[in-house]
């Protein structure tokens, strides 16, 4: 498992991917490389400043280093909506939950 950091890794997931809404986030799935695991988290200046942007990738991040069973093989790239900013630890690990079943069942 990685952090996608580039921008052509993130360019092949935008050009070709899987699109799920959840409540708090848009999962965008590139499931072309099924022999790596990878994400990338995107959090735009709509959620808030500094401060809650970094809530929410350290709070993304901390989920997977606990739950790494949880992403899916491929390339992965989660983009935080307007309220993943004032959101709570429980309601951030529902969302995820329920939605990264959707790409590891197929």
């Amino acid at each position: 498992m990685h952090i996608i950091k580039s921008s052509r890794e993130y360019h092949e997931v935008y050009h070709q991917h899987k699109k799920r809404h959840g409540t708090l986030f848009v999962y965008l799935w590139n499931g072309k490389d099924l022999s790596e695991q990878a994400f990338g988290i995107v959090v735009s200046k709509k959620v808030g400043n500094a401060v809650h942007r970094n809530r929410v990738k350290r709070r993304i991040r901390a989920f997977f280093r606990d739950n790494p069973e949880t992403l899916p093989l491929g390339k992965l790239v989660i983009i935080g909506k307007r309220d993943s900013g004032t959101s709570k630890w429980s309601e951030i690990t529902t969302d995820l939950r329920k939605n990264l079943r959707a790409f590891n069942q197929g």
